[in-house]
């Protein structure tokens, strides 16, 4: 693999964490970073195979498309949540089953708001 994890500030581990926050900011954030550019063309390919012609719409209507396909589109949000879930270590993944159901919430919205934050690498 040629990847490899990012690094984030310590920032997001220190204090008073719960357990499940620590694995969002210390695997979660993480991968989802690592994944960046290979979700972006996964965001452009849905797009581009629902016809919405995305470069023409204007940044709200942007904004409104990205969290439409991530509320409303469940093989949208599992397939997403299987590429980030498809990087997690064997120990991690048993962390990741614990909590399964409140961290696929996490997966989808730090997902969903890190392609709002790239509206440009979008188009």
């Amino acid at each position: 693999m040629d990847k490899v994890r990012p690094k984030l500030p310590s920032s997001l581990t220190e204090g008073d964490v719960k357990e499940e926050e620590l694995f969002q900011n210390m695997v979660l954030r993480p991968v989802i970073k690592m994944q960046h550019d290979i979700l972006i063309l996964r965001v452009r390919s849905y797009f581009t195979s629902k016809k919405v012609i995305f470069h023409l719409m204007d940044t709200r209507k942007r904004t409104m498309a990205i969290e439409q396909a991530f509320l409303g589109d469940n093989a949208f949000k599992k397939e997403i949540q299987g590429m980030i879930t498809g990087q997690l270590a064997p120990d991690e993944f048993k962390t990741y089953l614990r909590w399964e159901r409140s961290i696929n919430k996490r997966i989808v919205q730090m997902v969903r708001n890190r392609m709002i934050d790239s509206l440009l690498a979008l188009s």
